[in-house]
């Protein structure tokens, strides 16, 4: 009986064990498989991410080419101004102050990034750097978008206030917009080129500020590039 015994705790132990490494296994593959889709769909979000990347870096080098040029046309416009307005013909006052009145908004492509953050699965990216860089995504954007508020309305004064000067219809007469016997007063208008220094100045600080930007979106599809790899 006590053999019996014995050997129906050493059958029933082993059972035991067998259900618990059954167990064991189970989970371990089931463990193996969610991890697995989560890396599927973590690949197929940093693909994605990176096509919404790429696109919001052609947004950016459109812009820095819009503020270079319009920093540009400030500069020669004001030089002009001082040394040879006299000479400047109302069509290339036409040109050159409707040029200066530009202003930038930079667009980037955030569809990729607002469904990560919005169903929150942030925590899917395991990258730390780019995982920190999507939830700092729109805090990142505060400074520029500052700027380009500044700029904006920098641009509407100095519209607003050089109006006086133009009428614009005459274009479609093939006639310049410029009143011609207002050159005295343009050519010495302080306020009008205050305006355009703060236009130049807000140009400027953009510039720097896309570049920044342009060159953290570089860092983030590299990794993205390596995470894929």
């Amino acid at each position: 009986m006590e053999n019996k015994t014995s050997k129906y705790f050493k059958y029933a132990i082993g059972e035991i064990l067998l259900v618990v490494i059954g167990i064991l296994i189970a989970l371990q593959i089931n463990n193996w498989n969610e991890k697995r889709k989560l890396s599927i769909k973590e690949s197929v979000y940093l693909n994605d991410l990176k096509i919404d990347l790429q696109q919001s870096q052609k947004s950016l080098n459109r812009v820095i080419k819009k503020s270079k040029r319009v920093a540009k046309t400030v500069d020669t416009l004001a030089d002009l101004i001082k040394k040879n307005g006299d000479k400047l013909t109302p069509f290339e006052i036409d040109s050159l102050t409707g040029s200066v009145s530009g202003f930038t908004v930079f667009m980037p492509s955030e569809g990729v990034i607002n469904d990560i953050i919005g169903s929150g699965k942030l925590d899917m990216i395991k990258d730390d750097k780019l995982r920190s860089k999507i939830a700092s995504w729109e805090a990142d954007l505060r400074m520029i978008r500052e700027y380009e508020r500044l700029s904006k309305e920098t641009s509407e004064k100095y519209l607003d206030h050089i109006s006086k000067y133009f009428d614009m219809i005459n274009g479609k007469y093939g006639q310049p917009g410029f009143f011609n016997e207002l050159r005295t007063e343009f050519l010495n208008d302080h306020i009008m080129t205050n305006h355009m220094v703060d236009i130049f100045g807000n140009s400027m600080t953009l510039n720097d500020l896309y570049d920044q930007k342009l060159q953290e979106l570089d860092t983030l599809i590299s990794i993205i590039d390596s995470e894929l790899e």
